[in-house]
């Protein structure tokens, strides 16, 4: 299936916080098909890696700051191989 510029759509919502004055409320990010994402796989651009190699298992703490601060998560974008 032909997602345009996304590898994977998804979501992941924004940590739970006590305060709903976020930096980043109500925004929406992609992330590089280079970072992991916990469920997801890397695959670096290369499908025939991202077939030969599991799901991460943990998130990239550069995503999951963006998630504490409010933002949303709505998939994995294309990248150049191996880039």
């Amino acid at each position: 299936m032909d997602y345009g510029a996304f590898m994977k759509k998804f979501t992941l919502q924004p940590l739970p916080s006590t305060t709903e004055d976020l930096a980043l409320n109500n925004l929406t990010f992609t992330v590089k098909d280079i970072f992991d994402v916990d469920g997801y796989v890397t695959g670096f651009g290369n499908p025939d890696w991202a077939q030969t190699h599991l799901a991460a298992t943990l998130t990239a703490p550069s995503v999951l700051a963006l998630l504490a601060e409010g933002a949303t998560c709505v998939g994995k974008t294309v990248m150049d191989e191996m880039a």
